[in-house]
């Protein structure tokens, strides 16, 4: 492996250089207008009662009513130069505690008649074009509907769930959310758009110099393009996308990330699915499908949406987080727009979770949400 690696890292590394270079030739001395900042970012209070049964621990009660949230606020700027490059940047602070991440994403992007650059800690190409069906309320396909249905504690926990098929097809190969990459996007032609990322190792906020020896992860690339087209009033958008990390420490395997996505979209109605798969990733290797209906009505939105997702976990294991698990999830969503940037959502959802390893109790949650969704 390490042959075939270090050619294409070399390469990868010269075209980097010479495209910085094409792109800092062009920028004359004196810009335009100097970068201003702005605040945007989304705020989300929930409220629900959750009855959730879990036939493997008798010592807790989960079920009963919570109040939930979600907030992000975000420093953003751009300028456009002389020569009409656009220059900008995305720092995300995250508004509810979270002492092992407090900056969601930072980057820089710069945007062209070439295409569009981002530079930091963001999402993959493989994640940004994927496209799945439409949900409203609190949506199930990697959403926060988990934490309505599980805890670490469960008899199935809720480890793996993030950014893997447990949870749905947003995915990232080795879950590496958000790990500091160089992410290229190309112009849209005749509907088809293409994005490839590169990401020195899977570590997010972190500056030190890769161990290809002895590091985890490294030279991760993901891939992805997506497809946008209207047709007399029909809507049609798919994607597919790839990632792995070319070098693994030890006798450990290089994950492998697939997703794939369809929607079709007209006269307010969208009908679509969407795929995504695990493999050579350990105890989060499985499979994931999604498939929902959305209406748009004026002010109104509704949806239904059934999600399927499984976590291969350790042979035999009864860990809740590490045991084989697969997952169930029928939703009914709801929306109603009050004003610009704000909106009343709404959820009714089923979950059930079950193992086939003897000795794991299958969970099931039945839960009702309500909230309000502030975008600004």
């Amino acid at each position: 492996m390490k042959n075939f690696v270090k050619p294409k890292r070399a390469l990868l590394q010269t075209t980097t250089l010479v495209a910085a270079g094409l792109i800092i030739s062009a920028v004359p001395a004196d810009a335009a207008e100097k970068l201003k900042i702005g605040v945007g970012g989304y705020a989300e209070q929930w409220f629900g009662y959750t009855d959730i049964q879990d036939d493997g621990n008798s010592t807790q009660d989960l079920s009963g009513f919570d109040v939930k949230s979600d907030t992000e606020i975000h420093f953003k700027g751009s300028t456009t130069l002389d020569n009409g490059l656009e220059v900008g940047i995305n720092v995300q602070l995250e508004g509810n505690s979270n002492s092992s991440d407090q900056i969601d994403e930072s980057y820089l992007t710069v945007r062209g008649n070439f295409g569009q650059i981002d530079i930091g800690d963001e999402n993959s190409a493989l994640y940004k074009t994927h496209v799945a069906p439409k949900e409203y309320g609190m949506g199930i396909n990697s959403g926060d509907t988990v934490d309505w249905e599980l805890t670490g504690n469960t008899s199935i926990g809720d480890s793996g769930y993030f950014r893997a098929p447990f949870g749905g097809t947003y995915i990232e190969p080795a879950r590496a959310n958000d790990s500091t990459k160089l992410t290229y996007y190309t112009p849209r032609v005749e509907g088809f758009r293409v994005g490839v990322s590169y990401a020195p190792d899977s570590n997010q906020d972190d500056n030190v110099q890769p161990d290809r020896d002895n590091s985890s992860l490294t030279d991760g690339v993901m891939a992805g393009i997506d497809y946008s087209r209207d047709f007399n009033g029909v809507k049609v958008a798919a994607s597919a996308g790839y990632g792995t990390f070319l070098e693994a420490a030890g006798n450990n395997e290089e994950p492998e990330a697939y997703a794939f996505g369809l929607t079709v979209d007209y006269a307010g109605f969208q009908v679509g699915g969407s795929y995504a798969k695990f493999a050579d990733s350990g105890v989060n290797d499985g499979d994931a499908y999604v498939v929902g209906a959305a209406y748009d009505f004026g002010q109104y939105g509704v949806s239904a949406t059934y999600l399927h997702g499984e976590r291969e976990g350790l042979d035999g294991s009864t860990v809740p987080g590490t045991a084989q698990a697969d997952r169930d999830t029928f939703a009914l969503g709801g929306q109603y727009i009050l004003g610009p940037g704000v909106s009343l959502q709404g959820t009714l959802g089923y979950s059930e979770y079950t193992s086939d390893t003897a000795g794991v109790g299958d969970v099931e949650a039945a839960y009702a949400i309500t909230g309000i969704r502030l975008t600004f």
